[in-house]
């Protein structure tokens, strides 16, 4: 059986991967308590939002999620025929689509299978990594731990842009709205040494 991601393995693996993002970062400290801090609101966030997704959408992450797992392309095949969606010919070549897998539409429903069960087959690799299980009061999702470490480091880099403006703002430091966070730090500091300097100078 396919190993399954549950909540404590899934928050440590996107810390994981945060942090690393960040590494270079100035703030480390501040980042990972952040990180800690924010976490579960940002993955009930991620979840409400793939719970909006259409029923298609689930169905095509679920298909390479459980593809990845299967030791031959035939099982794979057979998991694509499991799902009502892929009963229409018309459906299973949105699916290729949407894989990136070129099908001709004049070929037949187990020739298109084919193809998709065989690209599913050859990326297993990638697709496992990509997505992981995750089960939450009996109900289970495929989720993409890169789209909510994006997502927290986005609100973390939100956040502190948002305390340095209000800093600048204090000090009266003109910024322009396309300064980020670590700009405005920047301009922070400097206004701060000069001010000493000239101070040190009267």
């Amino acid at each position: 059986m396919e190993s399954r991601y549950y909540k404590d393995d899934l928050k440590d693996m996107i810390l994981d991967m945060a942090r690393k993002e960040l590494e270079n970062y100035v703030s480390q400290k501040g980042a990972q308590k952040y990180f800690e801090g924010n976490i579960d609101k940002i993955i009930n966030d991620y979840i409400k939002k793939i719970s909006k997704d259409s029923n298609i959408q689930k169905t095509y992450l679920k298909v390479l999620k459980h593809g990845a797992y299967q030791e031959n392309m035939v099982s794979v095949a057979k998991i694509i025929r499991n799902q009502e969606l892929f009963k229409s010919k018309g459906e299973l070549i949105k699916f290729a689509n949407y894989l990136g897998v070129d099908v001709n539409k004049k070929n037949s429903y187990n020739q298109i299978l084919k193809k998709v069960s065989k690209h599913i087959y050859g990326n297993r690799g990638s697709y496992s990594k990509k997505y992981v299980f995750y089960k939450r009061n009996s109900q289970e999702y495929v989720l993409e731990p890169e789209k909510i470490k994006k997502d927290l480091i986005e609100s973390y880099k939100s956040k502190t842009r948002g305390d340095m403006k209000s800093i600048a703002k204090l000090l009266n430091i003109k910024i322009v709205e396309e300064d980020s966070a670590e700009d405005i730090r920047k301009k922070v500091i400097n206004y701060i040494i000069k001010e000493k300097v000239a101070k040190k100078n009267h």
